[in-house]
């Protein structure tokens, strides 16, 4: 996979639903659809306790069986190989969620992804301090003292943030090493 195909993966948007259900919820929610949406999502199974603790106030009990078959659909279009890529370079972190058969494997792909990602986040953290340091030092009424000392810490940031490339270079190279061999998998099943 190409490094441009990696820097310009869009980002997808995560499920952002509250674990708090208002009562119409509770009332109305499709247990079995809910766990999907859950399962789809990589969410933790203790998410089924947040909705219970919501709807008790409204004496109403979650289908546990029918959340749960729901999840484990879910499950299996969340737990894959490609996935787990996908939900590193989006910054999500994996919360152990997937059976044992894959579990090592997603972790270890998801890791590989996050790291990336982290990465060009502190990237993207220096070069805004850097502008904002370019911005400070075009400022007429700074002191000689305070431009020097502007001038280090730009000094200090580039260093920083060449070293945060080079290891960026190396990850993504061990992203596609890892996304490869995922795909080699794929193709001997």
């Amino acid at each position: 996979m190409k490094k441009t195909f990696l820097l310009t993966l869009p980002l997808l948007t995560v499920l952002s639903a509250c674990s708090t259900l208002s009562e119409k919820e509770c009332h109305t929610s499709d247990w079995r659809q809910l766990g999907i949406q859950d399962g789809r999502s990589g969410l933790p199974d203790r998410r089924l306790d947040d909705y219970a603790k919501s709807c008790k106030e409204y004496g109403i009990r979650p289908d546990t069986n029918l959340y749960l078959a729901g999840r484990t659909v879910g499950l299996k279009q969340y737990c894959t190989p490609s996935n787990a890529f996908r939900t590193g370079l989006n910054g999500e972190t994996y919360q152990g969620v997937c059976p044992p058969d894959i579990d090592m494997i997603f972790h270890i792909n998801n890791t590989a992804a996050l790291s990336v990602y982290k990465t060009h986040q502190r990237i993207k953290g220096l070069d805004s301090r850097l502008d904002h340091l370019e911005h400070e030092l075009s400022e007429k009424d700074k002191s000689e003292k305070d431009r020097l000392r502007l001038r280090k810490e730009m000094r200090d940031l580039d260093r920083e943030r060449d070293h945060l490339k080079a290891d960026l270079r190396f990850e993504e190279h061990e992203l596609e090493n890892r996304m490869e061999e995922e795909r080699y998998r794929t193709t001997q099943r």
